[in-house]
């Protein structure tokens, strides 16, 4: 794929009304990774037959895949039932995925809630929070007795990463840098890629317009400084996975054509 120092990656809910099999046989020409995107009730539990299936694509198409671990799970909730059920779910599904030996997963864990997202009193939101970061540390702890850490890369979605970087470097998990999720949050995916290199294993590109997420990516965008970005991920070596978040086709062909661009200008700057 050109020549990228990384590999470009696209998701399996590019076409979302299609199966996951339909969605990797459509973008694996142009790409060297697909996401797979596990979630209830379309693709879990992995069955036999989709397992055969994917794998014999994979190989024909000569892909790697990496898996999204299910988006409906709570592993900070406060409530123990839910994050007892959530743990079994990821443990689950990554014992069902091992069989297609993926480069990552990418998990979701922070906290629902933000100090000053709701009409709640600061302090009980404060609490809530707190108390949510210690749900989190608790479940990745009982999960490291099911999965490898140094394969999880937990995304940051739109709450800050860094009251829970501390405790996944000590446990051995890695990072799932979300852009578009940075540039929504008024934040520079640039310095955070740069501050938080070393434990960045994964890469969700797309841009914010309108205040609307997982857009297209454009060359004049006034968010997102995608020259700048690319020109960090060089200086820091760089060569896991970009995967290109877009749920239409014609929004990926579009970012597909903006990242080539992009990169030629690093190179020749």
């Amino acid at each position: 794929m050109e020549d990228f120092p990384f590999s470009l990656g696209a998701t399996s809910l590019t076409y979302p009304n299609l199966n996951l099999v339909e969605n990797v046989r459509r973008t694996a020409d142009e790409f060297d990774l697909v996401e797979l995107t596990l979630e209830y009730p379309r693709n879990l539990p992995l069955g036999e037959e989709k397992i055969s299936k994917l794998n014999e694509l994979k190989e024909k198409k000569g892909l790697d895949y990496s898996v999204h671990l299910p988006l409906s799970i709570r592993l900070a909730t406060t409530n123990p039932h839910l994050r007892k059920a959530s743990v079994d779910v990821v443990a689950e599904t990554y014992e069902k995925a091992e069989r297609l030996e993926p480069l990552l997963y990418t998990l979701h864990v922070s906290p629902v809630y933000y100090p000053g997202g709701s009409p709640l009193t600061h302090l009980f939101e404060v609490k809530q929070f707190e108390d949510q970061l210690e749900e989190a540390k608790e479940s990745l702890g009982e999960l490291k007795g099911y999965l490898d850490p140094g394969k999880i890369a937990v995304e940051n979605l739109f709450t800050d990463m860094q009251r829970l970087q501390g405790f996944l470097d000590t446990e051995g998990f890695k990072r799932c840098l979300d852009v578009g999720h940075l540039v929504k949050r008024g934040e520079d995916p640039v310095l955070h890629h740069y501050e938080n290199s070393g434990s960045i294993i994964n890469l969700h590109l797309h841009d914010v317009i309108e205040g609307n997420d997982h857009q297209q990516l454009e060359p004049d965008s006034e968010n997102l400084n995608l020259v700048g970005l690319l020109e960090v991920l060089q200086d820091r070596s760089y060569s896991g996975p970009i995967v290109l978040e877009q749920f239409k086709p014609e929004h990926l062909s579009r970012s597909l054509e903006v990242i080539r661009s992009a990169w030629q200008d690093v190179r020749i700057s």
